[in-house]
């Protein structure tokens, strides 16, 4: 049954091949007309279903405060490929206003379709995005007639002779070919025409493919052909001045004017209040002195002297810990293939006491609250880190409020406000207007440097030390001398304490503290030498290492244990013409 099946339709597909017999001349021409007739036929109802403008219809007013309202009535034909929900309008946030770029701000009036009012929403990406529709509603195809009308101030050029309208009307970014595009530009009742001309094509083109009628205050234009994508349509129109307010005094000139008000006003200040509160009373002269000045641990007299915690009064801390018999540090170098690398081992030998400074206390106990050893690899570690912080919150809570006093910081509160206000009006209020000069932005360029420099320099010259502070430090600095002594001008002093190892270590830490204690080191090497001087509290076999190496190296992996690695990289990236107005910008679907 199959097989007979097979055989009827063979059968028949024969005959009918035969009967048609295209390979025939006289059929074979007439195939081919018929199959070019209906391709023709086909071809105008094909186009007709393109997405496209059908209408494009601009009109400006121009006000008398410098804006202008913008109404545009744009008729489409929509069959689904890109406008499914409705158009998108583009807005540009920039132009370029005789030749400096200039912001645009828009407020919208009304948005409708085919008469009725249209939802819509708004997106900024530089530029502003209009969403005309719904998400929800997608369009059936047929034609759809929408209307957009907006404010734009200060779009008004000034010109020794016109003032002048230069407008987009249709932008290059439009996605759809324009059938039809007309522009109606409206001046102010009275305002003479002077000059006008109209641009279309792509940017930078000067083609003038317009009708032009002038009725009174109205101009009409009207393309002679349609506009492919992208393809603008420029208007610029010049009347008579006087009908429009020109911009005042502050737009054109108002941060030059701040700049100089502030300065004006600054110079006076700085000079006034540092020589009434600002100059430094006499600082005693330092002597050498062997003793700690008011019995100050080693971390107290770094933080003092240089006012600000350092590593090195971290260091000094475990230092002081370990002669003191608190804690023992091993150091372990590991060796690779092609580099080597220091660990610092601290060992806690017995319990902290009250008779610890108190950032050592908290430092001990920081350390050793979870065990009996504790490594300091150079590499980020938290409980490293939280000691280091207890350290600098200790010595911060002892010493901060007679370190700063004096500073006359609340000095510093009316330059920096001033310094900030000016900045923030020039920047929001003036330079972005589109009549600033460019006397603007000079005045800020050299007042930007002149003013930070202005504030660094006069915080340093007002802060004026307590003659507590001045005659504590003078003492700091007799000690530190003294630290640094020859030996021959040593033995000048007035009973100076006798060079022993004991002496060597209840030293030591200070040295530390104030970056000395290769000079400390250096001057013992004899007296430890013939001494067989070997620490108790360390792994080294010779005194000289801690003069040429430890400080270095402990204080070294103390700073990488307590700095958390950075989050931040750093990356590499790679006369008029149609378009040269303000506005355009596109129109497309959603």
């Amino acid at each position: 049954m199959r097989s007979g099946f097979k055989l009827r339709t063979g059968k028949m597909n024969s005959h009918f091949l035969s009967s048609i017999n295209i390979f025939h001349p006289l059929r074979l021409a007439r195939f081919l007309l018929c199959l070019i007739f209906s391709c023709l036929l086909l071809l105008p109802g094909s186009y007709g279903q393109t997405e496209r403008i059908l209408n494009y219809d601009t009109q400006i007013e121009v006000n008398t405060d410098r804006s202008i309202t913008v109404t545009e009535f744009i008729e489409v034909y929509v069959n689904g490929d890109k406008i499914k929900r409705g158009i998108t309008r583009r807005l540009p946030k920039n132009r370029n206003m005789k030749g400096r770029t200039t912001r645009m701000d828009y407020e919208i009036l009304e948005i409708e379709k085919n008469g009725q009012e249209e939802p819509y929403h708004r997106e900024e990406h530089g530029d502003i995005m209009l969403y005309l529709g719904s998400r929800d509603v997608l369009l059936q195809p047929g034609t759809y007639q929408y209307k957009i009308k907006y404010r734009v101030p200060d779009q008004i050029t000034f010109w020794d002779d016109y003032d002048e309208i230069y407008w987009n009307a249709i932008g290059n970014d439009v996605e759809f070919e324009v059938e039809n595009a007309s522009c109606r530009v409206k001046v102010p009742a009275g305002a003479r025409v002077i000059q006008e001309s109209a641009y279309t094509g792509r940017y930078g083109h000067q083609e003038d493919a317009t009708t032009m009628t002038n009725e009174g205050a109205f101009l009409d234009y009207r393309t002679d052909r349609s506009l492919k994508p992208r393809e603008a349509f420029t208007v610029a129109v010049g009347f008579e001045k006087g009908f429009v307010e020109e911009p005042g005094f502050l737009q054109r000139i108002g941060a030059l004017l701040l700049v100089i008000l502030a300065s004006i006003f600054l110079l006076p200040y700085y000079l006034y209040t540092w020589w009434k509160y600002g100059q430094d009373p006499p600082s005693p002269t330092p002597y050498p002195i062997w003793n700690a000045p008011d019995d100050l641990s080693a971390a107290s007299i770094g933080y003092i002297n240089k006012g600000r915690h350092e590593s090195k009064s971290f260091t000094a801390s475990i230092v002081h810990l370990a002669i003191k018999g608190y804690l023992k540090i091993e150091e372990i170098e590991k060796k690779g293939f092609f580099s080597k690398s220091k660990n610092f081992d601290l060992i806690k030998l017995r319990a902290s006491d009250s008779a610890l400074p108190a950032e050592e206390r908290q430092v001990f106990d920081s350390l050793f609250s979870g065990g009996d050893r504790v490594s300091i690899t150079g590499k980020y570690d938290t409980k490293i880190e939280k000691s280091y912080l207890n350290h600098k919150g200790s010595l911060s809570a002892q010493h901060r409020s007679f370190i700063i006093k004096g500073h006359n910081a609340k000095f510093l509160v009316i330059p920096i406000l001033v310094t900030i206000i000016v900045f923030a009006i020039a920047i929001i209020f003036l330079i972005k207007s589109s009549y600033a000069t460019g006397a603007n932005i000079t005045a800020l360029i050299a007042f930007a440097p002149l003013a930070i420099g202005g504030v660094i320099l006069y915080g340093y010259l007002i802060k004026k030390p307590t003659p507590e502070k001045l005659e504590l430090r003078s003492r700091i600095k007799g000690f530190e001398m003294y630290l640094e002594l020859a030996e021959k001008e040593r033995l000048r002093l007035l009973n100076p304490p006798e060079m022993t190892p004991e002496h060597f270590e209840t030293v030591l830490p200070y040295a530390f503290a104030l970056g000395v204690e290769h000079q400390w080191t250096e001057k013992f090497q004899n007296i430890l030498e013939q001494a067989n001087y070997r620490p108790q509290w360390h792994n080294s076999a010779t005194p000289l290492y801690f003069s040429n190496h430890f400080g270095h190296d402990f204080s070294q992996s103390v700073s990488g244990a307590a700095t958390k690695p950075s989050d931040s990289g750093s990356g590499s990236g790679g006369g008029g013409f149609s378009g040269g107005g303000g506005g355009g910008g596109g129109v497309g679907g959603w």
